[in-house]
């Protein structure tokens, strides 16, 4: 995991924040130690930060699931974007109008809130706190109170350092069930950037490029994460994705000549579906389409962007969805002994083919 700092604040018996002295300022712990205070938090209050904001957000998530069922009750739920001192104060210290213990996330926490979250601590409320910010600085009023201040911590988040990835991969996808070859591990964290959100989204297309399988070697996680290609095989994915009917015949056919398997061209398949999909979810969310696919991961080579752009203005989040069920009972039954695998899958991926120039 990131590298990771908590400040634990000073407390009575065996809880997790009294392991530390009073004297440490700021910690540096392991992530199994982060990980054990996000399942079972013994402060009220936590401020997560750092230039890792997909780590930021998950672990910000994780806080807020410590507390069973909260999450799910309006009234003991509150989510604030960039408040006021005073929006922030009256949310943290209103009761819970149908029992159980409150849990008020901050996203975009700002420097303003220092003194407000000072003021809190003096008194501290019934409820979980759980701010989340950017990068602080040292000098960051608010990343200074919640490493000195008691009843509060602070937790760091920061990419994960290029050593360290080939381990963190094989380690991600080890509680899969899916084991990685060390070459295949190196290639990916070559290729990968150590980011949370470029992270899960490597492990998401792996773990689904693995279908059954019980691991990846070089070749799986070339296919799966490398960024299309000029094989016969990536250019009848690209065709069939453009609405390119006859391109997408000629392009399986000499992938068949090459020796591809069906069930290969539908895990490359897969994996294109799965990073346009979540592009195109970004645009459902309303940024542009350049946004979208500066942000994908690994990222499009400048040559494909108009390939990809194409894409995504022919398909968007629901078309997609209906795409990857298809290809996925496509992988299903190409693996029946009865199936004609390869017209089958040369079926599929005209048809889908066929439902971009439909509109569908």
């Amino acid at each position: 995991m990131a590298d990771t700092g908590l400040k634990a604040p000073a407390s009575q018996g065996k809880s997790f924040c009294a392991l530390f002295s009073k004297s440490a300022a700021f910690l540096k712990l392991d992530s199994a130690r982060v990980d054990a205070f996000l399942r079972a938090p013994s402060c009220g209050c936590a401020l997560i930060f750092g230039p890792d904001s997909g780590l930021v957000s998950a672990r910000g998530l994780a806080l807020v699931r410590s507390v069973p069922g909260a999450a799910d009750d309006p009234f003991r739920f509150a989510e604030l974007h960039a408040p006021s001192p005073d929006a922030f104060l009256a949310e943290a210290t209103a009761a819970s109008l149908t029992g159980g213990r409150r849990v008020v996330r901050v996203r975009e926490a700002g420097e303003g809130l220092a003194k407000a979250v000072e003021s809190l601590l003096a008194a501290p409320p019934a409820a979980l706190i759980v701010l989340e910010a950017g990068e602080l600085t040292p000098r960051s009023k608010l990343r200074a109170l919640a490493e000195k201040a008691a009843g509060i911590a602070a937790i760091a988040c920061y990419a994960v350092e290029g050593a360290r990835l080939p381990g963190l991969l094989t380690q991600r996808l080890r509680a899969a069930g899916k084991a990685l070859s060390p070459d295949a591990a190196a290639w990916a964290a070559a290729h990968v950037p150590g980011e949370e959100g470029p992270l899960a989204q490597a492990v998401e297309l792996l773990l689904l490029y693995a279908g059954e399988e019980p691991g990846l070697s070089l070749e799986d996680v070339q296919a799966a994460l490398a960024d299309g290609g000029e094989t016969s095989l990536g250019e009848a994915v690209d065709a069939a994705l453009t609405g390119d009917v006859a391109g997408t015949d000629r392009a399986v056919t000499l992938a068949y000549q090459d020796g591809t398997s069906p069930i290969a061209v539908i895990r490359v398949l897969l994996a294109e579906l799965m990073r346009l999909r979540l592009a195109a979810a970004q645009i459902a969310g309303g940024a542009p389409v350049s946004e979208a696919i500066a942000a994908m991961r690994p990222p499009v080579f400048f040559k494909r962007q108009p390939l990809v752009t194409k894409m995504l203005t022919r398909w968007n989040l629901a078309t997609l969805n209906r795409a990857l069920e298809t290809a996925l009972a496509a992988e299903l039954a190409c693996k029946q002994t009865l199936t004609p695998d390869e017209a089958f899958c040369r079926q599929m991926l005209l048809d889908l083919a066929g439902r971009v120039v439909g509109g569908k």
